[in-house]
């Protein structure tokens, strides 16, 4: 006979465990992750595994841990229960610890074998009573653990609402009549240094883009990672570094917030009625810019899925049980939907701004189906996909027509030191993360390529900052900069 209200604790306590096991490496992985996983529904996908797990603790619970009809395997069964919770606590407190780096080897088999042992004595040792004290104290423990996470109210009740969806067209709007087609396009991670260093500036695709363009080799990043750099290029003045985040909002060190309705390029566009669009990545673009005519983001797919984050702690540590291997696994289906989505939107006619940020050449290397190998060999298959991407751009805005502005620069250098190098060396050894970033060199590439200009191409080595780009974006829109001098020209105001 099935004790019902027996069914559901056990049901009620594991789903708790479950949850800290697989939400540890997804959830708690900085103050900032919550403005990063801006799609809730990614934690229903899988959502069978939740109910067949719950239902198998209820049923074992129900039918063998009856209050009064205790059975053989009734200590058992409350062992496998306070295992999970067990387990649960040392996902978080690993989590919180180790500052997400993988524990592997002997150490994490010993360390999953003492929840094993503290699971055995307490259900061998201790009374029934005292049993379920522990247990009710471990959920409780680890509920807190995440209510408290920074913006987790407000992130649960989106996840209710089923909120922030991917895509919206707002009624389109009409662009005004003079103004030029201008397409932003942010490369994650391109590096001026390590691109110069692969020839990449003479490549077929970049040639063509170097043609009636300004470029500089002396641009400095609006900041060192993306969630400081994009607000401050759409700022036009630095923003980090970032302290917290929630739902659709950013704090930096000086309280400063990052949301919608805060003055930026886009609020720019949107007091001279100028018609936008946007397709990004990491940040949740379309809850901030909520005036966008078209927008879709794609937020950075920490969690996996429940059944990988969930057998993450006990996985035998290869190459792919790195803490940053399933993300690994994910990124080229990141990109090729950036990519679909941005080739798609560059040519509509209804949206005189665009503004694309694709995450290539930002390792892991984003082709189908790709292995880890090294740094550098990933490296150099995303800027064969820039390439690319910056071809198949280009010649579809010549075709729509070559009155068109198109400005390609990067969010910030490649971070080989202080990121890159532990990663790679994780999955595939060491030496694995070593690309030959020199530690003093930050720049990344810029350049504004006219569909059609008059007069020669200019190169500058004058210094700037991409955070120039709110101030000169509009310029290009309202045809008020129409060339390469026109372009080198005002960054010699912008210094002056």
């Amino acid at each position: 006979m099935l004790c019902i209200k027996q069914a559901l604790r056990y049901a009620l306590l594991a789903t708790i465990g479950l949850a800290a096991v697989a939400l540890s490496e997804s959830v708690l992985q900085n103050t900032t992750t919550l403005y990063l996983a801006f799609h809730p529904e990614v934690f229903l996908h899988q959502g069978w595994f939740v109910l067949v797990f719950a239902a198998c603790f209820g049923l074992m619970g129900g039918c063998l841990d009856c209050p009064g009809r205790t059975t053989r395997l009734s200590s058992w069964v409350r062992m496998l229960l306070l295992l999970v919770l067990y387990i649960g606590l040392f996902q978080v407190f690993r989590r919180s610890l180790a500052v997400g780096v993988a524990v592997a080897g002997v150490w994490k088999i010993g360390l999953v074998g003492l929840c094993v042992l503290a699971a055995w004595a307490t259900a061998r040792r201790a009374s029934e009573a005292t049993q379920w004290r522990i247990a009710s104290a471990a959920s409780v423990s680890l509920l807190a653990m995440f209510a408290l996470q920074p913006g987790m109210p407000g992130y649960l009740l989106e996840s209710l609402s089923l909120t922030g969806r991917r895509q919206h067209d707002p009624a389109p709007s009409a662009a005004p009549p003079q103004a030029r087609r201008t397409v932003v396009v942010v490369l994650d991670e391109w590096d001026y240094e390590i691109a110069q260093r692969e020839d990449f500036f003479t490549r077929p695709a970049m040639q063509a883009a170097l043609s009636h363009s300004y470029s500089s080799s002396q641009a400095q990043p609006g900041g060192a990672n993306t969630l400081v750099s994009v607000p401050s290029m759409l700022r036009g003045q630095p923003f980090g570094p970032v302290r917290s985040g929630s739902p659709g909002v950013l704090t930096n060190a000086r309280d400063e917030t990052w949301q919608a309705g805060q003055p930026s390029l886009f609020s720019d566009l949107d007091a001279a009625s100028v018609p936008y669009s946007i397709v990004g990545f990491y940040h949740d673009y379309c809850r901030v810019f909520p005036k966008a005519r078209h927008c879709e983001s794609e937020p950075v797919h920490f969690f996996p899925g429940w059944w990988s984050a969930a057998t993450r702690s006990v996985r035998r540590s290869s190459e792919y049980d790195a803490a940053y291997a399933d993300f690994l696994r994910q990124w080229a289906g990141t990109y090729q939907h950036l990519r679909d989505a941005a080739l798609r939107t560059a040519v509509e006619t209804h949206s005189s701004f665009i503004w694309l940020h694709i995450n290539v050449p930002h390792p892991p290397s984003a082709v189908m189906d790709a292995r880890p190998h090294s740094l550098k060999e990933d490296y150099r298959s995303n800027l064969a996909l820039t390439e690319a991407f910056v071809a198949d751009l280009m010649q579809r805005l010549d075709a729509a027509g070559p009155d068109y502005a198109l400005v390609l620069t990067s969010d910030h250098w490649l971070r080989e030191k202080e990121m890159w190098r532990d990663i790679y060396a994780r999955q595939v050894g060491p030496g694995a993360g070593d690309g030959g970033k020199t530690d003093d060199d930050q720049r990344v590439p810029f350049i504004v390529h006219f569909g059609k200009a008059e007069g020669p191409a200019v190169q500058s080595d004058q210094r700037l900052s991409t955070t120039a780009l709110r101030k000169l974006v509009p310029l290009l829109i309202q045809r008020r900069v129409n060339s390469p001098q026109e372009v080198a020209e005002f960054f010699k105001q912008q210094g002056s």
